[in-house]
């Protein structure tokens, strides 16, 4: 797939998934990887389930890096991970990052949690 057509692909997925024409991108990750599966376990195992994921085959890792800078310019993020792309990095996803918890006065009261957190 072309560099254009995988812009459009993630634009498209990211569109419907937020089911608006002008979503803001600043709560999705771009990256780069050889191996889908492993780089998605990490995003979970690190971030929580990842509920809307894509990625496409971009060919080389110019072309994943051109589409990963494309994203970037436009708000999106760039995890930082150990061992990221390598040569043979062809691979490129995007992701919405799961929602974080609210803490402290803007979470949720729970009076156990709290009582917990008092009392121990």
């Amino acid at each position: 797939m072309t560099t254009k057509g995988i812009k459009s692909e993630f634009t498209k997925h990211i569109k419907k998934s937020m089911g608006s024409e002008n979503p803001r991108l600043n709560n999705w990750d771009v990256g780069i990887t050889n191996i889908e599966q492993r780089r998605k376990a990490e995003h979970q195992n690190k971030l929580g389930k990842i509920k809307y994921w894509k990625c496409l085959n971009a060919g080389a890792l110019n072309s994943a890096n051109e589409i990963e800078v494309y994203f970037n310019s436009k708000g999106t993020t760039n995890l930082p991970f150990k061992n990221g792309a390598i040569k043979k990095s062809k691979l490129v996803y995007i992701f919405k990052l799961p929602a974080r918890k609210k803490a402290g006065l803007n979470g949720a009261f729970i009076e156990n949690s709290i009582l917990e957190e008092i009392f121990g």
